[in-house]
């Protein structure tokens, strides 16, 4: 299946971060099984937006900033209902999911679901079976994501320090961007809502300068700071839904005279771990058990690569039977561990 490929794919990072004499030591990123994850059988998604009603605008830039001037820049709990915000945090998600590789994704051009009440702050009622089932036909995909709820509440605040025996005089501002959006995935062939979740949080800048002009030449505008509040909005939705990558260190032998070490080497770095491997298997020949321990070892290490970790702890049992070395002996403990969280991958419903 397509997530079995895609989560034993190991992403190699960066390369010899640090050299021996007798082995290469290399950065990966390895995935993680994230809390709603969605089942196996859901490869791809239609992204639709459920939360614009008719008082949400795409505001001029220059005249939503002069509206926080002409109020000193002192304002408390003021909503901003932003159509471009709104936008930006549903193509923002749309391309993490894609580019995480857990997903197929479209966003089609006419995307807003139409909504009539006023109520900016409320989650609809779940849409219409039929509706979802034709949107899905329509894309070929297998889920509908919907925002069912996005807003900004800003605060902004400006003060004048006077000037004092150790202080020249100084102005200060700070804006604190809040932001609130609501998920919810469509499942057509159940006909329910296999995940629903909200984000919330706030970004907050704040800054200082000898003047009122310099201050606010370093601030981002009200309207940037919506825009990137809707991008973070995503980036927290992306996280519930597409496995999260992290950083573990490999190491390979070094076994052979230092021309063929190049060769391995660049192998290793241009990720062509199946001539690695194959390159490799010769060693496991050797009558001396230093050597094919070693080989044992590496193969293992290929072999995880390539996303074949019963092989991959095969070949490390083997060399650490030969060769006892605490490297090998964490390298297994890695690989079972490895095993029990693709496991959690395939047993997600």
């Amino acid at each position: 299946m397509k997530i079995r490929r895609i989560f034993n794919i190991f992403i190699l990072s960066a390369l010899f971060c640090s050299c021996s004499s007798t082995y290469r030591s290399i950065i990966i990123e390895t995935s993680q099984p994230s809390s709603n994850i969605l089942p196996s059988r859901i490869n791809s998604l239609t992204l639709m937006n459920h939360s614009i009603n008719n008082q949400f605008r795409n505001f001029d830039e220059d005249s939503l900033q002069m509206s926080f001037y002409a109020q000193n820049f002192n304002v408390k709990n003021t909503v901003i209902l932003d159509s471009l915000a709104a936008d930006t945090t549903l193509n923002t998600l749309g391309h993490l999911l894609f580019e995480n590789g857990r997903y197929n994704v479209v966003i089609p051009e006419k995307r807003n679901i139409t909504r009539h009440d006023d109520n900016y702050y409320e989650i609809q009622e779940d849409i219409d079976w039929n509706t979802i089932k034709d949107i899905c036909k329509t894309f070929h995909t297998d889920a509908l994501l919907v925002i069912e709820r996005y807003y900004n509440k800003i605060n902004t605040s400006y003060k004048i320090y006077p000037s004092t025996e150790e202080y020249y005089k100084h102005v200060v501002a700070s804006i604190d961007s809040k932001y609130s959006a609501a998920v919810k995935i469509y499942d057509p062939l159940e006909k329910k809502v296999i995940r629903q979740f909200e984000v919330t949080d706030t970004i907050s800048w704040s800054d200082g300068a000898l003047s009122t002009k310099n201050l606010f030449e370093k601030c981002p505008t009200i309207k940037n700071c919506i825009i990137q509040s809707g991008i973070q909005a995503a980036k927290d939705i992306n996280k519930y839904l597409s496995p999260v990558w992290k950083k573990e260190e490999r190491i390979f032998y070094v076994i052979d005279k230092e021309e063929n070490n190049k060769i391995i080497e660049k192998l290793v770095s241009n990720n062509e771990w199946s001539k690695a491997y194959n390159y490799w298997l010769l060693f496991t020949k050797s009558p001396k058990k230093q050597i094919k321990s070693k080989a044992d070892f590496n193969i293992a290490v290929a072999s995880e690569m390539l996303g074949n970790i019963d092989e991959a702890i095969m070949w490390a049992k083997k060399s650490n039977k030969l060769v006892y070395r605490y490297p090998t002996e964490l390298y297994i403990k890695k690989l079972i561990k490895r095993k029990e969280i693709l496991l959690q991958f395939d047993s997600v419903q």
